[in-house]
């Protein structure tokens, strides 16, 4: 099956809609079809055809799904829900062209109506400009109070990203919205005893992924989740493995994974993120500006920044990644009270805690009539999330960081990565996320349950200490929040994309990547100012705070350098502002 990366389908009523020019630099090859016009990257398929947006696509049992079938499933919508996430592809005939994302959403791809004609696109930036369309305050506002977006929203007025679990279908100028999760029989959730089914799961998929790719790599880190996909692996099978871990001065996680990696004789790399501070601001800013437009001014390119440098050294291969384990573990719950359902009160309380308070964008960088409305605009949103979900107040927490904060914010980071490496995430199977669902909130808070599971797996390594110091088999201890931090929503937040890796813990890792590598890009602005002075034209950022930023007075943090990059990007490919 044909594999792209960049993918841009126009369709209009005869003498409606814009006129692409030159899509992606001029490097996509173009074909007219009865329903519009394709562009791709790659060499154009015949009169039909199907094409995947990210690597290695396949169900969730490790089977590859190759073109004929996916062709079916496409056009047929309710058999992709057996697709492994991170999945994306298009499917066109004469008639029409089909998009899909997986049950999830993690592969973004994004969509824009206009009159009489509609666009599909891997790249938001793309349809920004084929449209014209301006930043859209409420949604910029949003991320900047936040750290990411909400739902279906980017940063541009008009254009959106389809749904999760769901289809697109183009044609006749129009975009037609279906969901094939709603309509798909439910992921069955084994009998018997939660935590045997979950161990049997878990190993199934783990070893059927080293079946098919003896050179995947684990992530390996001092945390909990990173841990239990390992002892997923039976510990005859794991001498030789490659594993990877991340390197931060004063933090645990690389002596905890070397001694792992040590007694089970695995091919361990560790990857020093002080290595960060050695390039030059120049060279810091091309990261960050690169990192920009790879992901669409969509997430925070300083943080991902840090995750493509670490991509950059790691050989290809395919990526078990312990993403989603907070589910199981309950790590949303802390300092969180069970209640009957949510309410305005509890949503809130959380927004101000948890989001507002740790991704934001600094107010003081933000014009103020702006900021309130970013705030107000923020909050609104958190709320109708949560007025979707009809259950108690710790599975909506729950569901929220699924369905929102993992959809978009681990979302971006896997649209990018699901291009050069297959990404597989055994705690976003259905069947995985089903069967937490199906232990009560309150048994699976403070890892309880996962502890469990994890003892079954391997009782050594549930007795081996984590970088915090606890031992998973004394899980839960709720009484020492403190050493389970590791744990909580608020940590989690604080962490940004590097929570992707279950690496990188508290302010030692932090300040060795995404702050070292925004200083560095605030050093390259004061000696290139040009670079940054466009976002000014946005009329969100306070030009005295700018001038006081450029001119060394104070600094900033990695958040609010990466809002600044992301909107110097939109200017400079002018996008209307």
């Amino acid at each position: 099956m044909e594999f792209i990366r960049n993918l841009l389908a126009v369709s209009g009523t005869p003498g409606a809609g814009p006129a692409p020019v030159a899509p992606f630099g001029g490097a996509a090859s173009v074909a007219h079809r009865p329903w519009g016009r394709l562009w791709l990257d790659g060499p154009v398929p015949g009169e039909r055809g199907v094409v995947a947006l990210a690597l290695g696509p396949r169900d969730h049992d490790f089977r590859p799904v190759d073109a004929e079938i996916l062709t079916r499933w496409l056009r047929a919508g309710t058999p992709l829900a057996q697709m492994a996430a991170p999945f994306a592809a298009v499917a066109f005939d004469e008639h029409e062209l089909t998009a899909a994302t997986d049950h999830i959403g993690l592969r973004h791809l994004y969509g824009i109506r206009g009159d009489g004609w509609a666009a599909v696109s891997t790249s938001a930036l793309e349809l920004a400009r084929l449209a014209g369309a301006p930043l859209d305050p409420q949604t910029v506002g949003t991320y900047a109070v936040t750290g990411f977006h909400l739902g279906e929203a980017t940063p541009f007025k008009g254009v959106t990203k389809l749904p999760a679990g769901s289809t697109w279908r183009l044609a006749g100028g129009e975009l037609t919205t279906l969901s094939y999760v709603d309509v798909a029989e439910p992921a069955k959730v084994p009998g018997g005893d939660p935590v045997e089914a979950m161990a049997a799961l878990l190993r199934g998929n783990v070893e059927r992924c080293l079946d098919e790719h003896p050179e995947t790599v684990f992530e390996l880190s001092g945390g909990f989740d990173s841990r239990l996909a390992f002892a997923a692996l039976p510990a005859a099978r794991r001498a030789g493995v490659r594993t990877l871990t991340l390197s931060a001065p004063g933090r645990a996680d690389p002596v905890i994974a070397g001694e792992l990696a040590a007694h089970f004789r695995t091919e361990h790399q560790v990857i020093d993120l002080t290595k960060l501070g050695d390039l030059t601001p120049e060279a810091a800013h091309e990261l960050v500006d690169a990192s920009a437009v790879r992901h669409d001014t969509v997430g925070n390119p300083v943080a991902l920044g840090v995750l493509d440098w670490v991509e950059s050294q790691v050989p290809p291969g395919v990526r078990i990644t312990g993403q989603g384990g907070e589910m199981a573990r309950g790590s949303y719950h802390m300092g969180q009270q069970q209640h009957d359902a949510p309410n305005t009160e509890l949503v809130d309380r959380l927004a101000r805690w948890w989001f507002v308070t740790n991704d934001a964008t600094t107010a003081d960088a933000l014009v103020p009539d702006f900021a309130a409305s970013a705030r107000d605009d923020a909050t609104a949103a958190i709320r109708r999330a949560f007025e979707g979900y009809h259950t108690d107040w710790l599975t909506a927490i729950d569901e929220f960081f699924l369905q929102e904060r993992v959809h978009r914010w681990v979302g971006i980071n896997f649209t990018g990565a699901c291009l050069d490496r297959m990404i597989v995430g055994p705690y976003l199977d259905p069947r995985f996320l089903a069967l937490a669902r199906s232990v009560a909130p309150t048994s699976r808070s403070g890892s309880g349950y996962s502890a469990r599971v994890l003892e079954r797996l391997d009782p050594w390594l549930a007795n081996a200490r984590l970088a915090t110091g606890v031992r998973p088999k004394h899980l839960p201890r709720r009484y020492v929040p403190k050493q389970l931090a590791e744990y909580s929503i608020r940590k989690y937040a604080q962490r940004g994309m590097e929570k992707v890796y279950q690496f990188a813990r508290g302010k030692a890792a932090t300040a060795v990547g995404t702050p070292v590598l925004a200083d560095l890009v605030i050093r390259h602005w004061r000696e290139q100012p040009k670079l940054v002075e466009p976002v000014l034209r946005s009329g969100f950022v306070r030009e005295d705070w700018l001038a006081g930023l450029l001119s060394g007075e104070y600094g900033t943090d990695a958040a609010t350098v990466g809002f600044l990059a992301n909107l110097a990007v939109v200017e400079r490919q002018s996008v209307p502002a």
